[in-house]
């Protein structure tokens, strides 16, 4: 992994390279294709609706929900627990005092997104305190970058990258052109209160 720690005005955020080694990636690749035909409309993942409707115009699908019984069997939920690793979040908050959120959570849930020509998820903002980002790419396509529109500022979808920013910052996904699939891998991080 190759992490860099980045500031664009008055957001901080953080990539990481390289995110899955290339055993886990192979994995990571191999379920995503197993579970594209479980994905579901953007409506029905309820996911940054706005008076309009969905934002986004692909498919995913929640894979908490989907591996309720044994998350252990997915290697994304698996693999992706990296971005709990301490020597991560120690590098995160040392950068900005703001991911020590990370380290403090206790809850986080993570969707699947598949987008295919002209498909995108248009500018919003996500309800948990920290988000990532993974980035796949599936054919030979253009575009499906990722943006953070209220800073002017874009992060290419790299192959296998990580982009690690607080969920209330807007942001997007362009369209992608061309054949083939983006695939991106959200984990949405955040502290609750559990009643027992």
């Amino acid at each position: 992994m190759k992490l860099s720690c980045h500031r664009v005005k008055n957001l901080s955020y953080i990539l990481i390279d390289d995110f899955f080694s290339v055993p886990e990636l192979h994995e990571v690749i191999q379920e995503t294709k197993e579970l594209k035909s479980f994905s579901l409309e953007a409506s029905e993942t309820r996911t940054a609706f706005d008076k309009n409707g969905s934002n986004k115009t692909g498919k995913g699908l929640f894979l908490d929900t989907f591996y309720t019984e044994n998350r252990s069997a997915s290697p994304i939920l698996k693999y992706s627990r990296k971005f709990f690793d301490p020597q991560l979040t120690k590098y995160a908050e040392k950068f900005d005092s703001f991911f020590g959120f990370i380290r403090q959570s206790n809850y986080d849930s993570t969707l699947l997104n598949y987008y295919t020509f002209g498909q995108e998820y248009r500018p919003h903002r996500d309800s948990a305190r920290i988000s990532t980002v993974i980035f796949l790419r599936e054919g030979n396509f253009k575009g499906g970058n990722f943006a953070f529109p209220e800073q002017n500022h874009i992060v290419k979808a790299v192959h296998n990258r990580a982009v690690i920013f607080p969920s209330c910052v807007l942001h997007a996904a362009f369209p992608i052109n061309g054949e083939g699939t983006r695939i991106s891998i959200a984990t949405f991080i955040e502290r609750r209160n559990f009643d027992f």
